[in-house]
């Protein structure tokens, strides 16, 4: 199932990147298409095919960008049996067709951290996107599901950046506490008590503070209290999501789901994030649509304008 970096044989371990990195894109052109047509649905008054497209947008975009950060995750390629599998699995997920649509992306994720669950420090955080893996295949509703492994996918990702950022290592301590409060802010939302959402955004930014000192620390404070504030209407938490994917993702890791080198964005991602978020919370929502569209057209016009950087064979 998996191909241990450095010890397997070169292009065996070469042809499972690649299954990973196509992977990955299908999720990720899959988010684009979801989050477009998403936002449209809700400007033209279809409210119940806009939560539900928006939600296996979420979940699409951080299945593409956690499952190419797994080999690094977990010193590991998944084999080419086991991408196809999950993406398989990912694809049944994101359809929302099961009474817990994420069962079997869940299923098949946990199993693939299996091997990096314990031993060196970088595996700690893991245990985040474990928790995200199980919280998903109990979660029954939109909000259960962004609140599962979306969610932890965002802690995991938080946690990681800003724990190098800040110079610290990656402790039990740290990603445990995480860990266990994305588990019991999740069974709270479960029971009905919504304001566990705040829970593990809480804690992450005790375990793992945030620097305020460019337009990513910036991003991630403000995607953070709006996150915590879904309790309140669960605009907040979605609008929460795009201001951190603004600052946080499309920077960091989408240019190489693509093949790309990294383009220079400075505070307009975060700018249009933020107005966006704005607009749909104040209730305009056509407004609001085209700024989310905008903002998509805007990433991909700087990432794929960029030049090609194919992973060469070995």
């Amino acid at each position: 199932m998996w191909l241990r970096i450095g010890h397997s044989e070169p292009r065996r371990f070469y042809n499972a990147v690649i299954w990973v990195i196509r992977a990955s894109q299908l999720a990720l052109y899959l988010s684009a298409v979801l989050f477009a047509t998403g936002v449209l649905a809700a400007s033209f008054g279809l409210i119940t095919w806009h939560l539900q497209l928006m939600t296996s947008a979420l979940v699409s975009f951080y299945f593409s960008v956690m499952y190419l950060q797994l080999p690094g995750f977990i010193n590991a390629a998944p084999s080419v049996k086991a991408t196809l599998l999950v993406t398989s699995a990912f694809l049944i997920s994101a359809a929302q067709i099961l009474p817990y649509p994420l069962l079997p992306l869940a299923l098949v994720y946990i199993v693939l951290h299996l091997k990096a669950l314990r031993g060196a420090p970088n595996y700690y955080p893991n245990w985040i996107t474990v928790s995200g893996a199980l919280t998903a295949a109990v979660a029954a509703t939109p909000y259960e599901i962004i609140a599962s492994f979306p969610l932890a996918s965002v802690l995991t990702l938080m946690y990681r950046i800003d724990s190098s950022r800040g110079r610290k290592k990656f402790t039990v301590w740290g990603a445990g506490s995480i860990a266990a409060a994305h588990g019991a802010g999740f069974l709270l939302i479960k029971l009905g008590y919504f304001w566990g959402v705040a829970l593990p955004l809480v804690v992450t930014s005790l375990a793992a503070p945030p620097k305020v000192r460019d337009v990513y620390g910036a991003g991630v404070v403000l995607g953070r209290v709006a996150m915590a504030l879904g309790w309140l209407h669960h605009h907040f938490l979605y609008m929460g999501f795009a201001v951190v994917m603004a600052v946080l993702c499309v920077p960091y890791f989408l240019p190489s789901v693509v093949y790309r080198r990294v383009p220079k964005f400075s505070w307009e991602n975060l700018a249009i994030a933020l107005a966006a978020a704005a607009l749909r919370l104040a209730g305009y929502i056509e407004i609001a649509a085209i700024s989310v569209l905008a903002l998509i057209a805007y990433v991909a016009y700087k990432i794929l304008r960029e030049e090609k950087v194919p992973l060469k064979p070995p």
